[in-house]
């Protein structure tokens, strides 16, 4: 017989405890144990992308110079995306736009790929090469030049006479990426590029694909491209991945790498008005894993994403579908589709666009019209929208810290909400933390004050340990702790961290927040340090037993603390808001306003 009243206090003590969520749980995708494959000074493992021995987050937008008729120009574009906080800008090259006839090719003026490479080095920026041969991108014939269509041959396949047309383009073409990758030519040439992408989409797999697909590898290879090679799926299918992989059901083909694409995140309503219909997919570490579950198809290489959804084109009739795809993959979609794939351990993505331009002339497929602005960061007129903003926090964040490069699912922590969600992510060398803390599911439109309980590098904390932190609708948290900045030592912070570095023997580093919302930093000292308000209002306590220097404050406009002494240089901190953050830029050595 059923004891009641003992089923009356069950029910009693279960809605009297509070209700606590868990982190996400990863999946074992990917192969932490695979060697390194190394390509002269770019290497890789399954965690990440290495330059000269260094992991890299290689975080990366696309621009197609020949929607930009003006060489002139594209420099203003590449110091745009540098100063947005990219560290790396995709290219694609456009067969027919090079070559008005077969066996006739032109690279000068504003088909200078020569030329828009160098700039790329000049500006700091790595470079991910696409040269087709067919790379789709809502051109004509999808990049195809016109006398192709010609030939009886067909395209995409091992015919004699469409492989000769191909080789005579990738003769030209790669010779000039040879001489801008970064291990250089081996004749005095070098610079930065760091991939190339030998096909675009292609979704056929026949035994006709496959030998097309070795004769693309072989013939970049015999032109000098030394970099790893990649081919970009259209979706999580599992197609032409490395032979490496062991995961069932997948094609294999000839890359090094395999890389994928994905366009989540919802689309503008026919009244040009934007939706959140659509959470942020997990397609990596906390994903279904499989042939089809992206990353997780290639255990033994690093997680690509060669494009993810920067914004989407517009199409003939629409209700001013660029202004309303620029909020609908804008501000907060950033910040809650982009680091949901960094925390999936995705350390290689392509924002596509991150600048459309202009399909002039005879370049846009039937499917668009001229302008393919794309909702992009940067307009077609070259300006700088709020997205950018968000992105040179984001941005800033990656370059500031290291150490998220090449992270591992750490143990889940307990989250307070039910409505929320942490990834929690750490570095096998440093222990550094990443948490991505997100509604769930990630769409998700509530306003939720929670806490956080996790075993961090420099102990067990509940945090934050005064007011708690607040998700308010669709947006995300990227949260670093047990990380070395500079000479000091962030125990966790619930602010978000936009830079850091070093001037004149002392540090600088710049926390921020949304504008009425309460912040907590903790930093650690060997003793008590010294700390001034320079500016604004914060609080200050410290631990002497830990040696936890905690700082408490609200983000409105700009408060600045001066710490000094307690074993480490001194730091100026800026605790900012939203909108006095995105005034900082960094430059190379300095914090400019």
């Amino acid at each position: 017989m059923i004891d009641r009243t003992r089923l009356i206090a069950l029910a009693l003590a279960t809605a009297l405890t509070p209700v606590m969520a868990t982190a996400q749980v990863a999946r074992p995708t990917q192969n932490l144990a695979a060697p390194v494959k190394t390509f002269g000074r770019v290497s890789y493992d399954a965690r990440s992308l290495m330059i000269d021995g260094k992991r890299e987050v290689i975080w990366s937008s696309e621009f197609h110079p020949f929607r930009l008729p003006s060489p002139d120009l594209w420099r203003d574009i590449l110091q745009k995306m540098k100063a947005s906080g990219f560290n790396t800008v995709a290219l694609y090259f456009d067969w027919g736009y090079h070559s008005p006839k077969q066996g006739v090719y032109d690279f000068t003026g504003i088909r200078d790929v020569e030329r828009v490479l160098a700039m790329a080095q000049e500006e700091g920026l790595y470079v991910i090469t696409r040269a087709g041969p067919y790379v789709n991108a809502e051109l004509s014939r999808g990049g195809f030049p016109g006398w192709l269509v010609n030939q009886k041959a067909r395209a995409r396949t091992d015919d004699p006479a469409y492989l000769a047309a191909v080789d005579e383009w990738l003769t030209h073409v790669n010779a000039i990426i040879a001489r801008h990758q970064i291990n250089g030519d081996g004749k005095g040439h070098s610079g930065s590029v760091i991939l190339h992408q030998i096909e675009n989409e292609l979704a056929l797999t026949t035994p006709a694909q496959r030998r097309y697909m070795d004769h693309l590898y072989a013939k970049a290879r015999a032109d000098g491209i030394t970099v790893p090679l990649f081919h970009n799926d259209q979706g999580r299918n599992g197609y032409w991945v490395p032979e490496s992989s062991t995961v069932a059901n997948v094609v294999k083909g000839p890359g090094d790498l395999y890389a994928f694409d994905g366009y989540p995140g919802g689309t503008c309503t026919v009244a040009g008005k934007p939706t959140r219909g659509v959470a942020a997919p997990d397609w990596g570490f906390y994903g279904p894993g499989g042939a089809k579950g992206g990353a997780s198809a290639s255990p033994d290489t690093p997680a690509f994403l060669a494009e993810f959804g920067g914004g989407w084109f517009d199409y003939w009739g629409s209700n001013g579908g660029y202004e309303c795809n620029a909020i609908q993959r804008g501000k907060r979609f950033q910040r809650v589709f982009y680091g949901t794939n960094l925390a999936n351990g995705i350390d290689i993505q392509s924002f596509y666009m991150g600048y459309g331009g202009t399909s002039w002339g005879w370049l846009p497929a039937p499917v668009v019209f001229t302008s393919y602005d794309y909702g992009s960061a940067i307009s077609e007129a070259r300006e700088l929208l709020s997205k950018a903003e968000e992105m040179k926090q984001l941005g800033g964040l990656i370059a500031a810290v290291p150490d998220l490069a090449g992270m591992v699912p750490a143990a889940p922590v307990q989250v307070s909400s039910p409505n929320v969600q942490a990834y929690h992510n750490r570095s096998p060398e440093s222990d550094a933390r990443f948490l991505m803390v997100t509604h769930k599911p990630s769409n998700g439109q509530t306003d939720d004050r929670f806490t956080i309980t996790a075993d961090l590098p420099d102990g067990r904390y509940t945090f934050p340990q005064a007011e708690p932190m607040r998700l308010n609708g669709f947006d995300a948290k990227w949260l670093v702790a047990g990380v070395n900045v500079g000479g000091q030592r962030l125990v966790y912070s619930t602010s978000e961290l936009q830079t850091a570095l070093t001037i004149d023997r002392g540090d600088v580093m710049l926390l921020y927040g949304r504008a009425g919302e309460t912040g907590e930093a903790v930093l650690r000292y060997a003793s008590a340090p010294t700390v001034t308000l320079l500016e604004g209002t914060a609080t200050s306590a410290f631990d002497a037993a830990k040696g936890d220097l905690r700082l408490d404050y609200t983000h409105a406009g700009r408060a600045v603390v001066r710490i000094t002494g307690g074993g480490r240089p001194a730091l100026t901190l800026i605790l900012a808001d939203e909108a006095e953050a995105v005034r900082y830029w960094r430059g190379s050595d300095a914090v400019l306003v």
